[in-house]
Parts: structure tokens; C-alpha cells; sequence
């Protein structure tokens, strides 16, 4: 349990659905599946598998208070590794229900009851972007023997901390994440992960958020330091072995399968699966994000590309990641037209280089324009386990 110097505060089940989507952004969760994510969740978060309802805040705790998430919904847990490593952000809370405006091309159709909306339609006949050109160009690096894919990431997370005067302070923390993959996914992976202590204070500075007691020096990342595990099973459901069969699998309402090579059968599968959430267009758009993953096979990300492209409700334009390369990003707006999640693609081969999510209106403590949380990546070959990318 988190001590009294760190107090998390309990999320409602609805909360929890909308962090998961987030937290297990390939997976299309039914109920079953939100039950053994939950207790996944907490359990990384430190906390009891029993999720309680709200509460009123016991004012004796509340000046050593972390203040709940935002991030919830705008990407409170955003899972960085095929569902391994979980970046946990912080900020103030109102309730923003998950799905309301598009963002892009076309718009949605209205809310069919409460905040529900309608499923995606059957895959159109038709591009309705340019994702297609890109998933043409879908390429790797073969390995050789004994050589590993290198994926790293560093990020920038918004954070929110209350003193014991009640001030709210705001940064942003830094955080860096490798992951060495070998060709044959049954073998052993490694991943490296650090909270690296940097900060950009927004509101306030370090030390008035010290005098002040605030609560910051906490890990953005977990779990924290090496990690290995076969099959790139790192938090790896009850009873579920790495074998030839289960390797590079993903988790379905209908259980573990082998992600689809065919763009229709990528499309459908991402649609029925998003149904019942209420967002279907950003939950199908989260969901494909994790096949996108560069783990996946090429045939797997050049059929998502393909699906992507049949969306009717994403932007595709040209940018830059934060560090100056070129990038393709795809994105959708959400929470009432309030925030965009996107991803940023290499124009050259798909590989996924970047993500970032972005307040588009005064939200929750955030102006218009704010960057909720980035990250930068980079996917090389190393020559083995735990060393550098060679290219």
C-alpha cells in the first residue's frame, strides 16, 4: 500500500475503463477481460485489487495529496510496451466523458444514449485517407543471428501535485524506455526502463513545491529498471505460457490470437471490438496503435495501415516529432473536441517514431495548446541484449 506521504486517490469503475483504454491499447476489453486488467492495474499502481467507489476525500490526507487524473481518459496509463510498462500521469480531476466531438474528416454520428456512440461502420469500399501509400512502405531490417530489434522511447509527462497550502504545482517529468527483441519472439527480451529525475516546472518552481510538501520525487515508469521476460510476456496473464504458439499474440475478446495480415480481417476485428466502448472511432484508432507496435510483423502493420486508412474519422497531415525529424501523424480528437491523441509515423518505412496527446481547450488546468505527455522513439538492430542500436 502507498504510504500517507503518497495517497493515491481511488478511481471509479468508469474511470477505470477509460485509463485501460489507454493502459491496454490493443486490446479490445470486454468484461471479463476490464476485471483481470483492473487488478493488473492497481496492482502496478501499488494499491488494493478492490476498486472503490468515490468517496469525500479525508481532508487529513488531502495536503499530501497527488491530485487524480486527468489522464484518465487523455492518457492517464499509456502502456509504451506490448502492455509491460505503464507511464502514470497526474492531474486535476473533472469528469470528461470520452467521446463526443470528431476531430478530422467526417463527422461523427451523434451519441446514441449518454455518452455511448455509434459502433464503426462496416470498412469502406474506398481510402479515406493516404495511409495506404504509407503502408506500402512498410519495411525492416532484417536480423541476423544472435541480433536483437532496439526499440527506444523517451517521453515528457504532465504532472500535477498539491502542497500543503493547497497550491498546485505542475511539471513536466521525463522518463526513457529501451526494449531489445530478438527474431525469434519465444526467446528472452529485455527491457530498460528509468524516471531520469528531469524536470520542466510549469507552475511553481522545485523548491517551493519542497517547502511546501508537495509530493513529486515518485517514479514516472514501472516497472523501474530491467526487466526480462520470453515472449515479451512481461506482466503475463495467470496460467498463460510462452510458447511457439502464444508468441507475438495478441489479447481478443474471443482470447489469444495471431494478429491478422488481411486488412479487412484487421478492420473487423478492431471494430467489433471497440462496439461496446464509448468511443468506438478512438478506441479502434488505440487499438491499432499497439499493432503498429515495431514488434509486429510487417505484414501485421502494413495490413493496420490499411485499416487505418478506411477510418473516416482520422487526420493525416505532415509534421515533426519534437526532436526535428519529419513525420506523418495520425490523430483524433476526443472529450468534446477537447484533446487529440495522435502518433507520429516515419514518412520513409511506418515505423512509429512518436506519440503525443494535446489539450485543444482550456481543460482541467491545461490552455489550449498544451502537450499533455510526448514521446520520441527510435527503432535500430543491436548486436546484442542490452547494448546500443548499431543503426
Amino acid at each position: 500500500m502507498p504510504d500517507e506521504d503518497n495517497v493515491h486517490e481511488m478511481w471509479s469503475d468508469r474511470e477505470l475503463d477509460n485509463a485501460m483504454a489507454v493502459l491496454y491499447p490493443e486490446v479490445p476489453v470486454n468484461r471479463e477481460a476490464q476485471v483481470k486488467a483492473r487488478a493488473q492495474l492497481m496492482q502496478a499502481a501499488g494499491a488494493d485489487e478492490t476498486v472503490a467507489p468515490e468517496q469525500p476525500e479525508d481532508t487529513t490526507r488531502q495536503r499530501h495529496r497527488r491530485v487524480a487524473p486527468l489522464a484518465a481518459v487523455a492518457a492517464a496509463v499509456a502502456v509504451l510496451v506490448v502492455g509491460a510498462v505503464v507511464v502514470v500521469s497526474t492531474a486535476s480531476r473533472d469528469e470528461v466523458d470520452p467521446a463526443q466531438q470528431p476531430g478530422s474528416v467526417m463527422p461523427r454520428p451523434p451519441a446514441t444514449s449518454d455518452s455511448q456512440h455509434a459502433p464503426m461502420p462496416s470498412m469502406p469500399d474506398q481510402p479515406q485517407n493516404s495511409l495506404n501509400n504509407l503502408a506500402t512502405r512498410v519495411t525492416e531490417t532484417p536480423l541476423r543471428p544472435g541480433q536483437y530489434r532496439y526499440i527506444g522511447a523517451r517521453g515528457w509527462n504532465r504532472q500535477n501535485t498539491q502542497g500543503q497550502s493547497g497550491t498546485t504545482y505542475v511539471y513536466r517529468g521525463e522518463y526513457r524506455t529501451e526494449r531489445w527483441i530478438p527474431a525469434n519472439q519465444e526467446q528472452e527480451w529485455l527491457i530498460r526502463n528509468q524516471t531520469t529525475g528531469n524536470r520542466q516546472w510549469l507552475t511553481g518552481t522545485e523548491q517551493q513545491a519542497r517547502a511546501d510538501g508537495a509530493v513529486y520525487d515518485t517514479k514516472l515508469i514501472r516497472p523501474d529498471g530491467e526487466t526480462r521476460a520470453r515472449c515479451g510476456h512481461f506482466m503475463t496473464p495467470k496460467g498463460q505460457t510462452c510458447s511457439k504458439q502464444t508468441a507475438g499474440n495478441i489479447e481478443t475478446a474471443n482470447g489469444s490470437v495471431k494478429p491478422p495480415t488481411d486488412p479487412r480481417e484487421v478492420y473487423k476485428m478492431l471494430a467489433d471490438g471497440s462496439a461496446t466502448h464509448a468511443d468506438p472511432p478512438l478506441q479502434f484508432f488505440r487499438s491499432a496503435m499497439g499493432l503498429l507496435d515495431g514488434h509486429q510483423p510487417v505484414a501485421v502493420r502494413r495490413a493496420t495501415l490499411e485499416a487505418l486508412s478506411r477510418h473516416p474519422y482520422l487526420a493525416v497531415a505532415d509534421t515533426t516529432t519534437s526532436d526535428k525529424r519529419a513525420a506523418i501523424s495520425v490523430s483524433i480528437d476526443f472529450a468534446d473536441g477537447q484533446i487529440r491523441v495522435e502518433i507520429l509515423l516515419d514518412p520513409a518505412n511506418g515505423n512509429v517514431i512518436g506519440r503525443q496527446t494535446t489539450a485543444l481547450k482550456d481543460v482541467d488546468g491545461a490552455k489550449a495548446g498544451d502537450v499533455l505527455d510526448e514521446e520520441v522513439q527510435s527503432v535500430g538492430v543491436a548486436d546484442a541484449i542490452g547494448v546500443p542500436q548499431n543503426r
